[in-house]
């Protein structure tokens, strides 16, 4: 079983053996492996765009 970290609670969150669906247990987040990472992807580059405003 892979897991991943919930953009919602920050927990760790389940993904599906076939990678279609992150879903996570504490807070209900569910959603498809793709929009997931997307979500991540503009997450990590929202914290990236903030370290280099504060330089």
């Amino acid at each position: 079983m892979l897991e991943a970290k919930c953009p919602v609670c920050e927990k760790r969150a389940r993904v599906l053996d076939d990678m279609s669906k992150v879903i996570c247990k504490h807070c209900g987040y569910e959603d498809e492996y793709d929009a997931y990472l997307e979500k991540m992807k503009d997450r990590i580059s929202s914290i990236v765009d903030e370290f280099m405003l504060e330089r």
